[in-house]
């Protein structure tokens, strides 16, 4: 192959990696802005408020709740013939700050009841979603329970939900 024909060659592959090099760089800064735009979204939605511990949050036509986070859970699974475990963080969300204080005195009773109804399940009770709803609605008939009636939760959540 002739010199100058190889020099062209060589010169069309630079240009097109200089060109692919462009659009990958042009590719990265997009997606870090969208990155950092998105996490400043998130900080502004989740801590806006100000209110350190609890995360006020509302939903289209829905009254605003406050949420109250539980300390991670973890129980032995009542699975006959094995050794199952449940880790689970939950959520609780509330009406009103009247809740949320009679929620941090009776911290320990709503712990108690969670972990009593939890060690009570097995691997079977969470294989569908609505077995899972089945779970969630007597989590929150429980917690309820230890609350006076104009303290109720409105909602129970699960964050995190680990078997092993």
């Amino acid at each position: 192959m002739p010199l100058k024909k190889k020099q062209q060659i060589d010169e069309k592959e630079e240009n097109q990696e200089k060109k692919s090099g462009g659009k990958k760089k042009l590719l990265l800064i997009t997606l870090a802005v969208f990155l950092l735009a998105g996490s400043a979204a998130a900080g502004f939605f989740l801590l806006g408020d100000g209110k350190l511990g609890f995360i006020s949050a509302s939903t289209d036509g829905e009254e605003q709740g406050i949420s109250v986070p539980l300390e991670t859970f973890t129980v032995n699974l009542s699975d006959m013939g094995f050794r199952r475990y449940l880790r689970v963080d939950i959520t609780l969300e509330c009406y009103n700050e009247d809740a949320v204080k009679e929620i941090e005195q009776k911290k320990y009773k709503i712990r108690d009841k969670i972990i009593t109804v939890l060690s009570q399940k097995t691997v079977s009770d969470f294989e569908t979603s609505e077995k899972f709803e089945r779970v969630r609605m007597e989590l929150l008939k429980a917690v309820n329970s230890v609350l006076s009636p104009s303290n109720q939760i409105k909602a129970l959540y699960f964050e995190n939900f680990i078997i092993q």
